[in-house]
């Protein structure tokens, strides 16, 4: 048996560059070219980007997929630890799904077995348990965590997010003389605001193609405009997929989320905040999250008192992402994904649309390790008379 397989993923915020990965297990036929025509691998591109191809390796795009016949140590995870849906052993691993927030195995029959490791709180969960794993992979997940993915054949160019799933086909840019190679490939860096944040936008979204038949955008090029002719995002009254106040509940929901908010509307888009060729913190951001925000909001003050939002009782917080991008969301652990509209979640949302209860309706708040268990009136009240105070000394609010 063989995986006449290349292949490259997705996953994440940003995205760029490759890296070749040729697949095959079980030692057979030497494997064979697939993918979509066009897509030519990252080897072909670091002949010339070869910086940005050694930092692209550190990212989790890059390693997104593993071939576990390559690196075996790319699995992960307490195998001593006993879990009752873990009936897998390492050997039967031929994937990595995931080397951040959580890791998923799949088999040579292209399945996701039950079971999960989750880094955060260092334990076992089970996937899709009902199934058992017999979900086809190549189907479900490959589009966005492989890079040249051709839809008729489920064959694709590499394993994990390279260079070409985000500036699409370089078979012409790599044959063309030096001097003609302007406007032979995508750069995302230099298209309107939109059309750059699709390139995200076509992985960081969570809805059905038109027919409703597949979970990625069918028809979509890098460089195009996404829209419902491509991919219809899950509606706003899926409890499965959003909060009551239309905050994000699962993951790589980041796109729909940012389409809706004052950063879309100025231009502001993903690779404003995320680098794409490297990873400089754990969330991809240019620089450590807070100081990414001071850098355009430069007149924020944190004045305890005549600041911005100050709270009674407490010194003025230096954390906007604490406010402004609540843990609402859940990648393997509740909280690890972050809201992307850029608006507070108040108290009072959890108080109206979840009973006062933070299970039902997560804030903003709440969401800090400080005050997990404080009630959100209490919180409230907190912010409420932090108002007057700032109002009291500066005759405004």
């Amino acid at each position: 048996m063989s995986w006449p397989l290349r292949v490259a993923l997705l996953a994440g915020p940003g995205l760029v560059a490759l890296s070749v990965f040729a697949l095959s297990a079980c030692q057979s036929s030497p494997p064979t070219p697939a993918g979509a025509a066009g897509f030519v691998g990252t080897a072909a591109c670091k002949e010339c980007h070869d910086k940005i191809y050694a930092s692209w390796q550190g990212t989790l795009h890059a390693r997104v997929i593993q071939d576990v016949s390559k690196r075996p140590q790319a699995i992960q995870g307490d195998w001593g630890q006993p879990f009752e849906h873990r009936k897998f052993e390492k050997k039967d691993v031929r994937l990595t799904h995931g080397v951040q927030w959580k890791q998923r195995y799949i088999n040579e029959k292209w399945q996701v077995y039950p079971a999960q490791w989750d880094f955060e709180s260092n334990t076992w969960s089970g996937y899709n348990v009902d199934t058992g794993g017999t979900a086809d992979w190549r189907k479900s997940c490959a589009f966005c965590h492989v890079t040249g993915f051709d839809e008729k054949t489920m064959t694709w160019t590499e394993l994990s997010v390279g260079c070409e799933a985000c500036h699409g086909p370089g078979e012409r840019h790599v044959n063309a003389k030096p001097a003609e190679r302007a406007g032979t490939i995508v750069n995302p860096a230099a298209l309107p605001f939109d059309y750059a944040a699709s390139t995200c936008g076509q992985c960081h979204t969570r809805g059905k193609s038109p027919d409703g038949k597949l979970d990625h955008p069918v028809g979509y090029r890098v460089g195009d405009y996404l829209t419902t002719a491509h991919f219809v995002i899950v509606d706003k009254k899926n409890e499965a997929a959003w909060w009551p106040d239309g905050s994000v509940k699962q993951h790589r929901q980041q796109y729909p989320e940012w389409k809706d908010s004052r950063h879309a509307k100025a231009g502001v888009t993903c690779i404003t905040c995320h680098a794409v060729h490297e990873a400089p913190t754990k969330f991809a951001t240019r620089t450590a999250p807070n100081n990414v925000c001071v850098s355009c909001h430069t007149t924020v003050s944190t004045d305890s008192v005549t600041g911005h939002a100050p709270i009674t009782g407490a010194p003025q917080h230096s954390d906007c992402v604490g406010c402004h991008m609540a843990r609402t969301g859940k990648s393997a652990d509740r909280g690890d994904e972050r809201v992307h509209t850029f608006r507070v979640v108040r108290p009072e949302v959890t108080i109206k649309l979840g009973g006062g209860d933070p299970a039902k309706q997560p804030n903003s708040c709440n969401g800090c390790h400080w005050h997990t268990t404080t009630p959100p009136a209490k919180l409230l009240k907190a912010m409420e008379d932090g108002a007057k105070l700032r109002f009291a000394t500066l005759g405004r609010r």
